[in-house]
């Protein structure tokens, strides 16, 4: 069933922010986003089990706005009900998301403007493939980028207010940046305890290890953990989130001209971590995989897992790459409890 929104559901235009604190002017309207939702299992709408997560629902969006599309990482509110993500071309998104009971309908109050730097102008060419996102708690927010591999602070507000006009801090990166290739820098970034993770998303050779790597969040001298975790050959590490218990929960992808992407959703223990000498190779355990064939899959590059109405939850959002045979897919699980 395509749905597409009107204008009952009162959202307020578009807008993009114009660089060095010019006003912001409308360039589309967000009554056009097209919302389709989505089975897990097309060919099967009410198996909603995979794994170890449960599917609680998820829409496609298409929107025609060049600025829409690409988004590489995500956050989402405490209480669930709004949305934080990035694009590989240098843009913010928010929006407050609709439900149906714990399945979502849509986005709602729709805004993206762009990312800017430290003069407050836009970010352009190799300098705007902001990748990562780790929350910091208070409204502020660490980003990654790759090509231009670098970790910028920016504070946001509480109510992701001052999105339009954050300014940037240099943040020590967890990763050693002059060793990471062109397009395969920090797309993972996550914030436990103290400590800023980041994954390099490829490595080196046919080796089926990703570098993982820590530094203090707020010691002023740079200091590294690495540790290298096994995972399957030819998937890259595209997002870390934290489990709330001294552990990460891993995004990882695949993607074939033949095949298609495919998507592991793995987990990393706490004890795992803390026992671990430095570059003992981590053995993750895998939760979930979203496999083409009979499954809705696509380019998923950002995650995050949030505590919501007693639910451990886990959304999902694809980045389209620009490329019409792509989709926008944001999508929401429940972590089942395990042993």
């Amino acid at each position: 069933m395509l749905i597409r929104l009107g204008l009952s559901l009162c959202l307020c235009p578009l807008l993009i922010a114009c660089g060095g604190g010019g006003e912001a002017q409308t360039t589309s309207d967000p009554a056009n986003l097209v919302v389709t939702p989505v089975p897990l299992f097309p060919d099967d709408p009410g198996r909603t089990r995979l794994g170890g997560l449960r599917y609680l629902g998820g829409v496609a969006l298409a929107l025609e706005d060049e600025r829409f599309g690409g988004w590489s990482a995500l956050d989402i509110s405490e209480d669930g009900e709004r949305l934080l993500a990035v694009s590989d071309r240098g843009y913010w998104m928010t929006a407050s998301i609709a439900y149906d009971g714990a399945s979502i309908t849509g986005l709602e109050s729709l805004l993206i403007v762009p990312i800017l730097d430290e003069a407050g102008e836009l970010l352009s060419g190799n300098r705007a493939d902001s990748e990562g996102l780790a929350p910091l708690g208070h409204g502020a927010y660490a980003l990654s980028f790759e090509r231009e591999h670098r970790v910028w602070r920016y504070d946001l507000g509480a109510d992701w207010s001052g999105v339009s006009d954050a300014r940037p801090s240099p943040m020590n990166s967890p990763l050693e940046t002059e060793t990471l290739s062109n397009n395969a820098g920090m797309e993972g970034l996550a914030v436990v305890g103290d400590w800023l993770w980041s994954a390099q998303e490829h490595t080196s050779g046919d080796a089926p290890v990703h570098i993982f790597s820590r530094t203090p969040l707020n010691a002023p001298e740079l200091t590294r953990a690495t540790y290298q975790v096994a995972m399957e050959p030819e998937f890259g590490v595209t997002e870390l989130d934290s489990d709330g218990d001294g552990g990460l929960y891993i995004l990882q992808r695949f993607w074939a001209r033949d095949v298609g992407n495919r998507i592991h959703i793995l987990h990393l223990g706490a004890d795992q971590i803390a026992n671990a000498a430095n570059l003992t190779e981590l053995q993750p355990e895998l939760i979930a995989a979203i496999e083409p064939d009979t499954m809705t899959v696509d380019n998923f590059e950002g995650m995050t897992i949030e505590e919501i109405d007693g639910e451990t939850r886990l959304f999902l959002i694809s980045d389209d790459n620009f490329n019409d045979s792509q989709r926008t897919l944001l999508l929401s699980f429940a972590i089942e409890p395990r042993d």
